[in-house]
């Protein structure tokens, strides 16, 4: 990556930013735990989480257009996997698993993100939120399943 560096009111904004993003994870996945609408509430958290994690996969393709990282071609095509995976999850497979593909999807990308984005600030920041985003689909995959059984 380049040796260009945001200013720390740049990483401010983009770690609160960050932070901010979890709230309808967090909303949905707590009130669809407490049986609040949950069919809808599912489906929002579906569309949101897929929104997000082809998101992350643009940040990539984004650097690479800025010339900022090896191997542009390869990192264009991996870039579009997470796109990809969200959109088959939530379009093609039923609700708890897309859930936990999507939870997959979210811990391989964190690993393949904080290789090739080497700022500290961003890894920082970008590994405890994605815990929080796989904590969250965990929680979904949880109250699908109970009920499943129950239901």
């Amino acid at each position: 990556m380049s040796n260009k560096q945001m200013n720390e009111a740049t990483e401010l904004t983009a770690t609160r930013l960050m932070w901010a993003g979890l709230i309808p994870f967090i909303g949905t996945a707590i009130l669809g735990a407490i049986g609040f609408w949950q069919a809808p509430l599912a489906q929002a958290f579906l569309i949101y989480s897929a929104v997000i994690l082809s998101f992350l996969g643009g940040i990539h393709w984004g650097l690479t257009m800025a010339k900022g990282l090896d191997n542009p071609q390869g990192t264009l095509i991996i870039c579009m996997l997470p796109s990809i995976v969200a959109w088959v999850s939530v379009a093609f497979l039923p609700t708890l698993w897309a859930v936990g593909v999507l939870a997959i999807v979210y811990m391989l990308w964190l690993k393949y993100d904080v290789k090739r984005v080497s700022q500290a600030w961003y890894e920082k920041v970008r590994q405890p939120v994605t815990f929080v985003v796989a904590g969250c689909h965990f929680l979904w995959f949880i109250t699908i399943a109970t009920e499943l059984r129950v239901g």
